[in-house]
């Protein structure tokens, strides 16, 4: 299987990753309350997706034992 496969999450991972986004959408909420728009706030935000991006990634690539 590749890593560019999607991969089945059970019950444990998909909550883990719920959580995850959720804490992102918040920050991502302060985000655009708290900093003036412009190419920093841009860049931040496209950092965020790439934080949670990566993340979500991790938890369903991980190795189950």
């Amino acid at each position: 299987m590749s890593r560019l496969d999607s991969k089945p999450v059970d019950d444990s991972q998909l909550k883990r990753i719920q959580d995850l986004n959720v804490a992102a959408r918040y920050l991502e909420y302060r985000i655009n309350e708290l900093c003036p728009k412009g190419r920093e706030r841009k860049i931040a935000l496209q950092r965020l997706e790439e934080v949670a991006m990566w993340a979500n990634k991790a938890i369903s690539h991980e190795v189950q034992q």
